[in-house]
């Protein structure tokens, strides 16, 4: 089996969160254990290039084009010496992808033509896949950035490099939003220009073309795909979505980076046996190094995530400040984001010493520290299709407190309502009431029941969250995707028909809750 996987990210260079991992790991299992073998496509940043030191060499040079008015001849470019065992190939058009930034600029806000660029990229795919030497049973897209590539690919069917379509949807929030009179500009094939307007009501998106150009789809998790079916019911995006039943796969941990046996990368290596200790060891050396009060009965939550609203971070900030002002607790936080959140954490810094520490940049080094020294991971996250920290945080046998929602509620049992199974703490609501009433219950727990304690970290680190089980998971999915391939009479122009996708229902409305402020002080007390 021959297989493209198109991303905007892969670890260890161009890289920014969970995305990246995926786009490394995975393809590189199913190549090894499951005969997937497997190319990498994603733009070409000059600028990581050069700061990491990498060389390239130039394969083909591509058509010129003209999407949004801009006119650029690209390139694809092999990636030497990376270290990895796929292929991994770099579409080099600075006039697109020179700037710094993935995603977005320096001060975290989104690139004003990010999908005119998505549209750009996909049309690049298309063209590599056509004039291409390697001819691919599947096609693997992620996210609404690889949209456009699946459009241009699904008008290829009945063509001898016509790939099966598998859509990844990491995160439905994000969809890649068009204006109806933008789509004439992306270069996209005639058929999608002229239905997808029509088949979106008015609001199109790049999220919605992948959708409908594809054979299958997948998230993060069975919940997740639940959420999406119910926030999208009744509108294009929701048919689409009901049309293919996406198939939850959660993520992995790549266990040969995560290791809290690893000695240079844990302060103070440990094992199940000897959790315990452990953990306290590296408790204290974390508090140490960030300047944190050295005190191994006040409980330390870490928090490795982006600062923005999706990941709760303004749920943190209002439920925790009154448990820092009461010296209840002690917190981490490692992650970029938005201004705003960066601002509030340091205020709260400077106003509880020795508290609160904030890194704005994701630090590998220091992460594997927060993780083994932290008791809890927080994570109040609004919605969470997957989740990747709480499955790393019970590799090192720290309990995560995370909302139940998508693969967040899927991965950790409530120990409140499964003592026995247990595997850490569910926020019931995404609100800061919420956050602050399961941190205290879960700070109080960790005072009172240290047998219990112990008992639950050595629970967590058995389990398996390796990225072994989610290759074995896709590998099925890959199969059955090229199966069930839908056959090229059903839609000759590559275009949907507009019957297929034209729900009944209005479309429902967004009822995720909203945050309040908590300004009432909650002490607790805890013995050294």
């Amino acid at each position: 089996m021959k297989c493209l996987y198109i991303t905007q990210e892969r670890a260890p260079f161009f890289s920014e969160g969970g995305l990246g991992q995926a786009s490394r790991t995975l393809p590189e299992l199913l190549q090894r254990d499951h005969a997937a073998t497997h190319d990498i496509i994603l733009p070409c940043y000059p600028w990581l290039v050069s700061e990491a030191g990498l060389r390239t060499e130039q394969v083909t040079d591509l058509p010129q084009v003209t999407v949004a008015g801009k006119t650029v001849r690209p390139s694809v470019e092999r990636l030497l010496d990376h270290g990895g065992a796929n292929d991994v190939y770099l579409v080099r058009a600075d006039a697109w992808f020179g700037r710094a930034g993935i995603y977005r600029d320096a001060d975290y806000v989104e690139f004003a033509d990010a999908a005119h660029r998505a549209a750009f990229f996909g049309w690049c795919v298309a063209r590599w896949v056509e004039l291409g030497a390697r001819a691919y049973d599947l096609v693997h897209g992620n996210d609404w950035q690889s949209g456009a590539a699946m459009a241009h690919l699904r008008s290829m069917r009945g063509t001898d490099r016509s790939p099966a379509l598998l859509m990844n949807v990491h995160n439905g929030a994000y969809q890649g939003a068009l204006s109806s009179d933008s789509v004439a500009t992306l270069a996209l094939p005639q058929e999608w220009q002229d239905s997808l307007p029509q088949v979106s009501r008015g609001a199109p998106s790049l999220l919605l073309l992948g959708l409908l150009a594809a054979d299958a789809a997948t998230t993060g998790s069975m919940s997740y795909a639940a959420e999406m079916a119910d926030e999208f019911a009744g509108t294009p995006l929701g048919a689409a979505l009901e049309a293919l039943s996406p198939k939850g796969i959660i993520a992995g941990v790549d266990t040969s980076v995560w290791d809290p046996q690893a000695l240079g990368r844990t302060t103070h290596p440990y094992a199940k046996d000897t959790v315990d200790e452990g953990k306290k060891r590296n408790k204290r050396a974390l508090q140490s190094r960030l300047g944190l009060v050295e005190h191994p009965g006040i409980p330390l939550f870490g928090l490795c995530a982006r600062l923005v609203e999706d990941k709760g971070i303004d749920l943190v900030i209002d439920a925790m400040t009154p448990l820092l002002g009461a010296d209840s607790a002690q917190l981490v936080v490692i992650g970029p984001g938005e201004v705003r959140f960066r601002d509030a954490l340091v205020e709260i810094g400077s106003r509880y010493p020795g508290r609160v520490h904030l890194s704005p940049r994701f630090d590998q080094g220091l992460a594997w520290q927060v993780y083994a020294g932290s008791d809890f991971t927080l994570m109040p996250s609004r919605f969470e299709p997957c989740g990747l920290n709480q499955l790393i945080a019970m590799r090192y046998g720290t309990i995560p407190v995370v909302t139940d929602v998508g693969g967040l509620g899927d991965t950790v049992v409530d120990l409140v309502t499964d003592p026995v199974r247990g595997t850490g703490f569910h926020i019931a609501h995404a609100t800061a009431e919420a956050v602050q009433e399961t941190v205290v219950t879960a700070s109080q727990w960790l005072h009172r029941q240290p047998a219990e304690v112990r008992a639950v970290r050595e629970r967590l680190m058995q389990l398996d969250w390796s990225w072994s089980r989610t290759a074995q998971e896709t590998a099925r999915l890959y199969h059955r995707t090229i199966n069930r391939r839908l056959p090229t009479h059903r839609r000759e122009s590559g275009s949907p028909r507009l019957s297929e996708y034209s729900p009944s229902h209005e479309e429902a409305p967004s009822c995720r809750p909203r945050a309040s402020t908590l300004d009432s002080p909650c002490r607790l007390t805890f013995q050294a």
